[in-house]
């Protein structure tokens, strides 16, 4: 356990980000046609990013699911369902990371040669995601808030600094590879393709 971190305040950061990176990628795909190595710098950040994001989403929510089929009585039909829907989807997830990794790892062995294994890769894991993580209520809010504790977040998040380290050095890696309108940080981090309110200050 360690108590140098926030562990809600570091998952939220963690999955707001994670959404910018996604929305850049999203932009960037629409933008370039199949093949077209224009964003590639930023296609391989992206998938750089997206690779060590989706493996800290995997083990945290895995964490909770675990943590919550130990807690919830097992009477509780309509928890388990949806603990088990969870595994699911986290196990398809898993596998097109995994395949990801796996592209991106090619594709730097090759010397940048063939950009369009990335790019292949790329557009089938955003198609996939995107299936996977559509917006949808906690089903777990009113059981986690309840049945965890500060000590359990801690334990379920893993945060350390080498985390927020790595992180934080793959989403600079995407910012300083994005045009100004793909930035991460120029997308709102909720679901969709929503950007900041422009101030009126």
């Amino acid at each position: 356990m360690n108590a140098d971190f926030n562990p809600l305040a570091e998952l939220g950061r963690e999955r707001r980000r994670q959404v910018q990176v996604r929305q850049s990628l999203k932009g960037a795909l629409e933008q370039a046609e199949p093949g077209d190595d224009t964003l590639a710098a930023l296609l391989e950040a992206c998938a750089d990013y997206l690779v060590n994001s989706m493996g800290r989403l995997d083990l945290t929510d895995m964490n909770i699911h675990n943590l919550l089929a130990a807690r919830v009585p097992t009477d509780n039909a309509e928890v388990h369902e949806a603990l088990q829907t969870l595994a699911n989807r986290q196990k398809r997830a898993r596998a097109e990371n995994a395949r990801l990794a796996e592209a991106l790892y090619a594709y730097r062995q090759a010397g940048r040669s063939d950009f369009a294994v990335l790019d292949k890769a790329l557009r089938q894991y955003h198609r996939v995601m995107s299936e996977l993580m559509t917006p949808r209520k906690n089903p777990f809010s009113d059981y986690t808030d309840i049945l965890f504790t500060m000590d359990d977040w801690t334990n379920i998040a893993e945060v350390s600094a080498e985390t927020i380290a790595t992180e934080d050095r793959l989403f600079d890696e995407v910012s300083v590879a994005a045009p100004d309108a793909l930035k991460p940080d120029a997308f709102s981090g909720t679901h969709g393709m929503q950007r900041p309110p422009v101030s009126n200050k």
